[in-house]
């Protein structure tokens, strides 16, 4: 199940691999000496680079982000900055985000 922007539970929450770590984790500091290095643990975890696997709901983290244009934060593995640049690449194949990260498969 991907992230539905017509439902308002959130339900896809409680099945993140983010659950149980220190929320600030996701939230690294600006700070270009700390930032790093916390981004690319919250990644990891996201992506399964923590001898774990991937995060069943990264794809729906990373559209929900994407729907509220987070300003913020590591969403779906993915600093704002690579959101965007991901949304841009999509779009230079003339793919929206969702069509992008989902092969176009009918998310709704």
């Amino acid at each position: 199940m991907l992230y539905d922007p017509d439902d308002s539970k959130e339900n896809w929450r409680e099945r993140s691999k983010c659950i149980g770590h220190d929320p600030e984790l996701w939230f690294p500091p600006r700070d270009k000496d700390k930032y790093k290095d916390i981004a690319d643990k919250a990644k990891s975890i996201c992506f399964g680079r923590d001898g774990m696997p991937e995060c069943p709901v990264r794809i729906t983290c990373l559209l929900y982000a994407d729907d509220r244009d987070e300003q913020f934060g590591i969403w779906g593995g993915m600093s704002h900055r690579e959101r965007n640049a991901l949304t841009r690449k999509a779009a230079r194949h003339g793919k929206t985000l969702r069509e992008w990260v989902t092969g176009g498969v009918q998310t709704r």
